[in-house]
């Protein structure tokens, strides 16, 4: 009996100091995300960006005008024009990786089921400051599309795993004041739009281009092809959302492929131009050296340093043809914002995510970088430039058919196709060859998305 209370007075005083270490442990354990954003914590937030096209005048505005209301957090700003290459290791090794970063591409398509971004599906239904709406509703239709991420329904449905940075028009942008020169005006119909590069090809001018090193700036001339080729009912229906690759074989889309070739047959493709890379024909096209160019709603702001005094810059639709009694205007999403899933602070992540999305914040946005975003907001009281405006234009233009080619369906075969377009403009390949390869690439890739996801 002596020795059974001896174990039960250890077994007692063991209970009793288990009980005060854990009362210890709690009130020394690592704060919350949620108490680490409190007003008495001072804390840091990196925010890394894509330092190019809209230069760093809006992020630093960011940076100012959310501090102003936030006292304990810093936001520490990390301008990078290589981010599209740089990103990957960061994010995916974790090193010095930013609480928030903003670039192009569709990298978090990849890293958000892998876990490696925020899962930010509830934060769509976040209020979006300074409107009534939640983000969900305050987003636009043909963003939607691309930032509601479909994983299917065995393998969680819809997630959202980033947010548009921007999203504008991607098409032709000509010179304004050379055309005013020389008496031209810009097309609405395709043929007519061929009529016009040989009046210029005529007057000794290049008729057109674009950074033949980096053959996606095609993009808005093949997917407006495409659409207007299928007819806009087969291109949503089947292009961007198919059951089976076959619609990647259509004859109709041969006729993007040639239409692109004849561009340099008929020699309105301006000499060189598969050589140079994106600052290089910019050049061009500032130089008078050529009159169109193919380029985004970026470019006035990417080259703000070159521009000549007086100088005039218009985006213009992509030419009525085909199935689509309008011009069509190809809106282009490439950048977004993700939050790191690592961050050691989401709350004010997400609070300062919420900030940048705001009207206040996207009116700074086209003041500041030219640039466009795709959210329910208007600009009609703020100072943009001529070439914003026509930018605008595109964009809000009711005569146009607007569309996107982007598409939450991982079925979707999003490559444009740029070795084969290359392949074309060199002449190492004719548009029936790619029509072909590109065909057995689209039902490779196919059967590879579908094992994949276990269908």
């Amino acid at each position: 009996m002596k020795k059974f209370n001896k174990m039960l007075s250890v077994v007692l005083i063991l209970l009793v100091l288990s009980m005060a270490l854990s009362g210890c442990g709690e009130k020394g354990t690592t704060p919350t995300a949620e108490s680490s954003t409190s007003a008495d914590k001072k804390i840091t937030l990196k925010v890394m960006f894509f330092q190019a096209g809209f230069g760093d005048g809006w992020q630093k505005w960011l940076k100012e005008e959310f501090e102003k209301n936030h006292e304990n957090i810093t936001i520490q700003l990390v301008g990078d024009a290589k981010l599209m290459e740089t990103i990957t290791p960061i994010i995916e090794s974790g090193v010095d990786a930013p609480d928030i970063f903003m670039t192009n591409g569709s990298k978090w398509e990849e890293w958000g089921p892998q876990g490696l971004v925020m899962d930010l599906t509830e934060f769509y239904d976040e209020k979006v400051p300074g409107t009534d709406l939640v983000l969900k509703d305050y987003i636009s239709d043909a963003a939607k599309d691309k930032f509601f991420f479909d994983l299917g329904k065995n393998n969680g449905g819809i997630k959202k795993y980033a947010v548009p940075w921007s999203a504008g028009p991607m098409s032709v942008v000509y010179n304004g004041k050379l055309f005013k020169e020389k008496g031209l005006e810009y097309p609405k119909t395709w043929p007519e739009f061929e009529a016009l590069c040989e009046t210029i090809k005529a007057e000794g001018i290049a008729p057109l281009t674009y950074p033949g090193k980096y053959p996606n700036y095609v993009k808005p001339f093949m997917r407006s092809w495409q659409i207007q080729e299928l007819g806009p009912e087969r291109f949503v229906n089947e292009f961007k959302n198919p059951s089976d690759p076959e619609i990647y074989g259509d004859p109709a889309l041969l006729t993007a492929w040639e239409k692109f070739d004849n561009l340099f047959k008929k020699g309105w493709i301006m000499e060189g131009t598969t050589a140079l890379d994106h600052t290089q024909v910019q050049m061009e096209f500032i130089n008078n050296k050529v009159a169109m160019i193919l380029n985004g709603y970026w470019l006035e702001q990417e080259m703000s340093e070159a521009w000549p005094e007086e100088y005039e810059i218009v985006m213009a639709p992509i030419p009525q043809d085909g199935k689509i009694d309008t011009p069509v205007s190809f809106i282009n999403m490439p950048d977004y914002i993700s939050i790191y899933s690592k961050t050691a602070y989401p709350e004010a992540a997400k609070e300062f995510l919420l900030f940048s999305l705001s009207p206040e914040s996207c009116e700074a946005f086209a003041k500041l970088a030219g640039g466009l975003r795709p959210f329910k907001y208007d600009l009609d009281n703020v100072e943009v430039s001529e070439f914003t405006k026509s930018c605008q234009d595109i964009i809000r233009n009711p005569n146009y058919y607007q569309f996107t080619d982007a598409s939450s369906n991982p079925f979707m075969y999003k490559t444009l196709g740029n070795d084969y377009l290359t392949k074309i403009a060199t002449g190492e390949m004719t548009p029936k060859q790619v029509a072909e390869a590109f065909k057995k690439d689209a039902a490779t890739e196919f059967e590879k998305v579908k094992k994949d996801l276990g269908n």
